[in-house]
Parts: C-alpha cells; sequence; structure tokens
C-alpha cells in the first residue's frame, strides 16, 4: 500500500511536473487568501482526515502545492521510521498529511522556512495529530509505528527522533 500511496504522490507531481515550471513562470507567489485557505485545510485534515471534503482538501493542498512557486516541502518518510514500517490503516492519509502539515509550518513560521528539522517536526506532529483524530473515529485502526511515535512525543523524545530520521534523507 505504501508503493502505491508513494507512486501516486510521485506521479501526480510528475503530471504536475510538466506544468509546475509552466505554472511558476506564469505565476507570481502564493497570495495571503492563497496560504491562509492551505492553513486551513492543512489543519482541517489533522483534525477532520476522514470527513468527506478531506479528498477534495488533500487534492487542493497538493495542486496548491505543486503550482506555487515560494512554498516547498520536502517529503521524507524517514522521519517517521523505517519505510518498511510505514504502513497500517490509513497510510495514504498519513503520507499525505506529513507534507501538508510541513506546508502550514513553513506557511506559519516563514522564518524557519530553512530549518529543516523544525519543518519535519511539525509534520511528524501533523501526522499524529491527524492519527489521533482517526483513532477517535475508527479506534480498531491499526498503525504500530505511529502508536509508537505518539509514545516517543509524550516521553519527550519525538525531536531527536526526528532528527535522527532526517538524517537519513539528507543527500
Amino acid at each position: 500500500m505504501l508503493k502505491k500511496t508513494l507512486v501516486l504522490i510521485v506521479t501526480l507531481l510528475f503530471l504536475g511536473g510538466g506544468s509546475v515550471g509552466y505554472a511558476q513562470n506564469k505565476r507570481g507567489p502564493s497570495t495571503p487568501e492563497e496560504r491562509k485557505r492551505a492553513v486551513a485545510m492543512a489543519t482541517f485534515l489533522e483534525t477532520n482526515p476522514l470527513a468527506k471534503e478531506a479528498i477534495d482538501y488533500r487534492g487542493a493542498l497538493l495542486v496548491f502545492l505543486t503550482e506555487v512557486p515560494d512554498i516547498s516541502v520536502t517529503l521524507c518518510l524517514d522521519v517517521l521510521g523505517d519505510s518498511k514500517r510505514v504502513k497500517g490503516d490509513y497510510e495514504s492519509e498519513v503520507v499525505g498529511q506529513l507534507a501538508f502539515s510541513q506546508a502550514k509550518f513553513v506557511i506559519e513560521n516563514p522564518k524557519q522556512a530553512e530549518d529543516d528539522g523544525a519543518v519535519y517536526l511539525a509534520g511528524v506532529e501533523g501526522v499524529l495529530r491527524t492519527w489521533q483524530a482517526i483513532k477517535t473515529v475508527k479506534p480498531k485502526a491499526k498503525f504500530p509505528l505511529l502508536d509508537e511515535l505518539l509514545q516517543k512525543q509524550q516521553a519527550g523524545t519525538l525531536a531527536e527522533y526526528v532528527q535522527a530520521g532526517m538524517k537519513k534523507c539528507k543527500k
């Protein structure tokens, strides 16, 4: 399933990639209204990931992130843990939320946009909010890795864990 999720995201980015450069040449930076809407959608998805409008919001956020030249995030699943363990119920929602919560952080904290550790941590924390919201609605949902990350968050060790994971993503 993770492979399908990544293929979908990469395909969407690639398909958009042909037009990303084109769109970026045609349009300027995101507007304050667009950024406000993106933050609102990302926040909504963190708290209501299974709502009927969630699919539309994910699509709109993906299009927004591929079109605007001034907001970018890097998807690094290693910040969640071993990529082989990034599997479970609702993994596509979780993987997408990692990018959306990172973008939300970048928009709300533009002076920290270059601080990879802060951006990745914000993404993981958004994923955990999303997972908790899913578990509220679907208590039988399973995603052992995310449950472990919640324990690390409660123990105060999540930031160190994310820092170690992001080292695997560096080029």
